[in-house]
């Protein structure tokens, strides 16, 4: 039982660990403007210097608030600007509002332009997908429809079981009209968003 419980603490320790922001050696040795530079280049917002204090404080270090932000306000401007803004746009990723007034319109003109790609390239996968799985079911229709057909041509079976086949197969024709009309209007909407997509895309200017 001791030796499960030391393992226990091992793996806890470790998981700690592993999601500490900073070791020991990197808080002795911090240049606290730089890691506000590196933060604020990441688009971190100012909260995150919590994660440092955490780290740290274990080993009885502080932060240097003063000179985090001021390395800090100089990373913004390499994280605020068009680009950057369309590249986290684009990649789906959500904005914490940490840009300066000055620069935040020029990051958000790039971010919403990168969401609306990000949005539309969802809708066209999500509409590809629905084309897959409908085309899929559309061919299982298919080949019940021959099979019933071929039943039907044989002549073979009591008439009430000839019956229920006519039945099915018009069922099946039923399902096969619906199937491929919702195949084409998902096409064609496709079609809609992917010009779209493209038009947006030739307009990009990074």
């Amino acid at each position: 039982m001791n030796i499960i419980r030391q393992a226990l603490c091992i793996l806890i320790l470790l998981g700690v660990s592993s999601c500490a922001t900073m070791n020991k050696s990197e808080c002795q040795k911090a240049d606290w403007q730089v890691i506000g530079l590196e933060d604020g280049a990441k688009g971190r917002p100012v909260s995150y210097i919590g994660n440092h204090r955490e780290a740290c404080a274990e080993h009885g270090v502080k932060p240097d608030l003063a000179q985090y932000n001021i390395g800090r306000e100089t990373g913004l401007k390499q994280y605020c600007t068009y680009r950057k803004g369309f590249s986290r746009g684009r990649s789906g990723y959500s904005y914490n509002d940490v840009c300066q007034a000055e620069l935040q319109g020029i990051f958000l003109a790039g971010y919403n332009r990168g969401r609306e790609l990000y949005g539309l390239d969802a809708e066209i996968h999500h509409l590809v997908s629905d084309i897959k799985s409908k085309k899929i079911h559309l061919a299982e229709v298919d080949k019940e429809i021959q099979w019933v057909e071929s039943k039907l041509i044989s002549k073979k079976g009591s008439r009430i079981k000839r019956a229920n086949l006519l039945d099915r197969f018009k069922q099946l024709q039923t399902e096969q009209a619906i199937l491929e009309n919702d195949i084409q209007d998902l096409e064609l909407e496709a079609a809609r968003k992917q010009d779209a997509y493209d038009a947006l895309i030739s307009k990009q200017s990074y």
